[in-house]
């Protein structure tokens, strides 16, 4: 068993599985560990019954059709992992009680802007402001992404990026004059973000919005899990190795440096290590006090943990159609105020706030004939959870599902209770002992004004506390999402191809 690898990558979850694939198709000598003994991470899926279930994924943005792909079909041809995508013809239904809303929403930027004129009339022009800025906004990111940022540059050929870069999507939306109404149609994507628009970044937003809209979302054929098998094929057929069932136990460090890691008390050594895991876990758990660098504690103690979930996986016996469920990404709430949405997150009482999705819509064939799947999402902060008994946790995730599903049926008009034949409820223990992140969170660190994307990007080479450990994931640069982990690992394993040829 060889002890020396180029590099050394922590976790097979959706950012390390990317950034192995990255290194040893370029060559890198390299080797993932897996402390799970399959990869993907929230990437997978699991059986109860009859029925397969999607595990976390709602829908895949920045995809698109073949002869038009997006940035996340473009990056898994550019690995050659390949991925049967179905696509989504609409991006969401949103119904919310307090703003009278019950809205479909097309894929496509035009139709999407032409849907939201009919439904508010006089803010199209003020939608297509949104993504022009939008498209603006990408090449400003790829050129802060490059790391070297010159103020003459910035001044001449980002001007548009520097006078939105500061402001949240309430300031922006309300500076184009967009209607209220208007407004809480658009930012009804908010949670993939898990920050609310008076907080959230506008080119943030705007920029995930036309990933979403633009290209198209979409769904992977055999769920999620087949991403995961891809691009782990993607490493193996290129030399490396992935060892599961085999958990990072430290980080070898020396004069600032890494140089390897401990796994199963053994030394495996690496100049470049790849952490797909919370920065709070690696620097509390798996270093020496005094080898935590200042810098790294500085910024664990400035920043929040994200949102957490409460998850409901449902397997009915009876069809889609027959249930009268029209469409497959559903959001259910009480208000379109953001800032109200995720208050009540704080909070265990009902928060009037549900997702449905029912990938039957997407893929037919996706549970047994005459069936379809559910998937319910809440949204709470972790922190929530920590007052909560060990013989009252049952009890109260059990209510919240049930709230769930009432919510869904009475705000949609449809029975689902009585054609329950299976049910799986998941909450942020749940998350916490299967991802082994802080509170349960999936999504990370909470963006802020002072630490979303654009920040982080900019800040990118300075979180490189010590010499040949990067991270990558939710807690990244990209911030948290499916598609922000995969570009977040890309990254990492690019910067880490270019230092080795580089020498550094």
């Amino acid at each position: 068993m060889s002890k020396h690898f180029d590099v050394i990558v922590i976790g097979a979850g959706n950012g390390g599985l990317t950034a192995a694939a990255t290194t040893a198709k370029n060559g890198l000598k390299t080797l993932v560990l897996e402390q799970h003994n399959l990869p993907g991470g929230s990437a997978t899926s699991f059986r109860r019954g009859r029925f397969e279930f999607e595990t976390s994924l709602h829908e895949l943005a920045d995809v698109g059709p073949a002869e038009n792909p997006g940035g996340i079909r473009q990056l898994f041809n550019s690995l050659g992992a390949e991925v049967d995508w179905r696509l989504e013809d609409t991006v969401f239904r949103v119904v919310s009680e307090e703003d009278g809303i019950d809205a479909v929403l097309p894929t496509g930027i035009e139709t999407f802007a032409n849907e939201m004129e009919r439904l508010v009339p006089g803010c199209r022009d003020s939608v297509m402001a949104v993504f022009d800025l939008a498209k603006r906004a990408t090449d400003s990111i790829g050129y802060f992404a490059g790391g070297k940022v010159d103020p003459q540059v910035l001044a001449a050929e980002h001007t548009d990026f520097m006078r939105m870069a500061s402001h949240t999507v309430d300031e922006c939306l309300d500076a184009l004059g967009m209607p209220k109404k208007a407004q809480h149609i658009l930012t009804t994507y908010w949670p993939y973000l898990g920050v609310p628009t008076d907080q959230l970044d506008f080119l943030h937003y705007a920029f995930m919005l036309l990933r979403y809209v633009g290209p198209c979302p979409a769904m992977p054929y055999m769920r999620s899990h087949e991403m995961s098998l891809a691009l782990e094929k993607v490493l193996l057929d290129h030399g490396g190795q992935i060892w599961y069932n085999s958990k990072a136990e430290k980080l070898l460090v020396k004069d600032g440096a890494v140089y390897g890691v401990v796994v199963g008390g053994q030394e495996i050594y690496a100049d470049h290590v790849i952490a797909n895991c919370f920065p709070h876990n690696a620097f509390s758990t798996m270093l020496d006090e005094a080898q935590v660098p200042e810098q790294a504690l500085k910024l664990a103690n400035a920043r929040e943990f994200g949102l957490s979930f409460v998850t409901v996986y449902l397997g009915l016996n009876r069809s889609a159609e027959e249930l009268g469920i029209r469409d497959y990404s559903v959001f259910v709430e009480r208000t379109g105020d953001s800032r109200k949405q995720c208050d009540a997150c704080r909070t265990l009482d009902d928060s009037g706030y549900v997702i449905m999705n029912c990938l039957n819509k997407v893929i037919p064939d996706s549970s047994p004939d005459g069936t379809c799947t559910l998937f319910f999402t809440g949204m709470y902060f972790g922190d929530c959870w920590k007052d909560v008994k060990p013989e009252e946790y049952r009890k109260l995730k059990h209510r919240i599902a049930a709230e769930m599903i009432e919510n869904c049926e009475k705000k949609l008009g449809i029975n689902i209770k009585p054609y329950i034949e299976e049910i799986v409820t998941a909450a942020p223990p749940t998350f916490a002992r299967y991802l082994n992140t802080p509170q349960g969170t999936p999504y990370g660190y909470q963006n802020e004004r002072w630490d979303g994307m654009i920040p982080r990007i900019m800040a990118l080479k300075d979180e490189q506390v010590i010499k040949g450990l990067r991270f990558c994931g939710a807690h990244g640069e990209r911030t948290d999402g499916y598609s922000s982990a995969y570009m977040s690992g890309a990254t990492a394993g690019r910067l880490t191809v270019n230092d080795v040829k580089e020498g550094k």
